[in-house]
């Protein structure tokens, strides 16, 4: 400024050298402006140190102000990251490993298959950034474009993705075959089902008869070879009776042949030789039938104990032959009663199959489809709009599906969190709206809406509850704001109601006395002490002190 005013002396003297008469009658005025020079440089040299003060004007204003409870905090504008959003996994076919056929074992008849997939590992399928178009801070709109992939990396993705859709169309055509002759055999294994049912009581009967004449036929043995023991037992003891007397008939037919003189009793003799050897005979047979006898009883007791095991062993396989003759019948009489539903069940099963390979065929296109849209000629472009607060990429990296690529300032998520007295709650429930006054765009007012209220938090020094609430801000101009800027949150308690206002920041609170600047029709200006009510965050109530109508300054320090 002395510079100015230094400058400013040379010119008067240069033109005072060429214009000595008028230089005279101007000197006072210049001596004037010289001094209003001075003390302006003085002045402003003073509020150099500490910044210019602004003035406003505003009129006290009669009309509708929002009633509502008002709290502090501070802005916090949310973030959204873009990320790699296209899918360029591997191809893998939900239908792996899945078999399908008709439940029951024995009666199937169905298929089972399982779809191939590629053999590679889905880490290989990498985009090669080749370089990076944006940079933390810079400001950048929908469609702007971030990046450039290499052309090498991206024609290889889209090959691979081409291939999928070619596997996974080999692998519903499969599909939409198998389902054909599982469907057959289901129809086949339905009617063999029917069958079991219309004579699954008749082979119980026959099992559990065939069973039974078994034991029967078994004690039927048993029962002859007791018998014949009995008889063979019998003949012994008549020939064992037997065999003393044919031997006293023996000794005695010997007798009378030793006692005979062949030569003077020569047919007598023969008679007597001829009975003696009849005895013998007799006696001989008797005695070999006694042992023949003693042998074959031996033999059939053998015979009976055998038997007699036969028979124990027939009993067994009946209890055995009943469990397995009800179950065989139980399950066919399940077959008989579920046919319809194994049916059923089984072509639901390979219908299953065919909608997952074609889920897994529209999914396999739609990740082509996808990829084609969101890299255009190499490039990715934003999702969003906003201020750059990352960039994740560099030139050189490699992206994956899902890879962090930038984060932006997320506008549509501009919170501020206040605590609201247990009091006041009742007007900051979910859904609620509220004004919000923003310090450094203090001539708008914000419109948001109560989206969070947080758990009870009690403070044992003052003894009071007081909650959490979250307000989200609405509206065009969100993007001019900042996270951790001051603001009011005002909490509508009722609509409106017509009273007298003013800004808030016309008012100067001290000491618990609230005053405002005035300024009459004269220019003069004069503090008033006025008595203020409630406020929406953005204009108080003012009960008294002021008239409508009336001016009032607003000072703002300008640093």
């Amino acid at each position: 400024m002395r510079k100015k005013v230094a400058d400013l002396f040379g010119k008067i003297r240069e033109w005072t050298l060429k214009n000595k008469k008028k230089a005279a009658g101007l000197y006072g005025g210049i001596a004037l402006i010289l001094v209003v020079v001075l003390i302006g440089s003085a002045v402003l040299g003073q509020k150099s140190k500490s910044g210019q003060v602004a003035y406003k004007e505003e009129t006290v204003t009669y009309g509708t102000l929002t009633v509502g409870v008002t709290e502090s905090g501070t802005i916090t504008v949310g973030t959204s990251s873009q990320t790699l959003d296209i899918d360029i996994s591997e191809y893998t076919t939900s239908t792996d490993g899945f078999s399908f056929g008709t439940p029951g074992g024995m009666m199937g008849g169905g298929n089972s298959q399982s779809t191939s997939t590629s053999d590679s590992d889905s880490d290989t399928r990498v985009l090669e950034v080749e370089e990076v178009y944006v940079t933390v801070g810079q400001v950048i709109s929908e469609g702007d474009k971030i990046a450039r992939l290499s052309s090498e990396s991206v024609s290889k993705i889209r090959a691979d993705l081409e291939e999928d859709v070619v596997s996974a169309q080999n692998t519903y055509d499969q599909a939409l075959a198998e389902q054909q002759v599982t469907d057959l055999s289901a129809d086949s294994t339905y009617s063999i089902n029917e069958m079991y049912g219309s004579y699954a009581q008749s082979e119980y009967d026959t099992s559990i008869q065939q069973l039974q004449d078994a034991i029967d036929d078994a004690q039927d043995e048993l029962d002859e070879a007791n018998e014949a023991l009995l008889e063979y037992k019998e003949q012994l003891s008549e020939d064992l009776e037997d065999l003393p007397q044919l031997k006293a008939l023996v000794t005695n037919a010997e007798y009378t042949v030793n006692n005979i003189d062949v030569t003077t009793a020569t047919y007598a003799w023969v008679d007597a030789e001829n009975i003696r050897e009849e005895a013998q005979e007799l006696y001989d047979a008797c005695e070999e039938e006694i042992e023949t006898l003693t042998e074959t009883i031996s033999e059939q007791e053998t015979t009976i104990q055998e038997l007699e095991i036969a028979l124990e062993d027939a009993k067994k396989a009946y209890d055995l032959g009943v469990i397995e003759a009800k179950t065989t019948y139980d399950v066919h009489s399940l077959y008989y009663n579920d046919a319809e539903e194994i049916r059923d069940v089984t072509k639901l099963q390979a219908d299953l199959a065919v909608r997952m390979a074609e889920d897994d065929l529209e999914n396999a296109q739609e990740k082509l489809e996808e990829f084609d849209k969101y890299i255009v000629d190499d490039v990715i472009v934003s999702g969003y709009n906003g201020a750059i607060s990352e960039v994740s990429i560099s030139a050189g990296d490699e992206l994956y599906s899902d890879s962090s690529i930038l984060v932006v300032n997320d506008y549509d998520e501009v919170t501020v969190t206040v605590d609201v007295d247990e009091d006041d709650i009742g007007s900051a429930q979910l859904g609620a709206e509220a004004n919000v006054y923003i310090e450094a765009f203090s001539d708008e007012l914000f419109s948001a809406t109560v989206t969070d209220v947080g758990d009870a938090t009690y403070d044992s020094s003052s003894a009071t509850t007081s909650y959490e609430i979250t307000v989200t801000l609405s509206g065009d101009n969100l993007s001019q704001l900042y996270t951790g800027m001051t603001s009011d949150v005002t909490f509508i308690t009722q609509d409106t109601e017509e009273v007298l206002y003013i800004s808030n920041r016309a008012v100067t609170r001290e000491n618990g006395v609230s005053t405002v600047k005035v300024k009459d029709a004269n220019g003069k200006i004069k503090t008033v002490t006025v008595e203020t009510g409630f406020s929406d965050g953005s204009s108080v109530e003012i009960k008294s002190g002021l008239s409508e109508g009336d001016t009032v300054i607003i000072e703002s320090t300008v640093n």
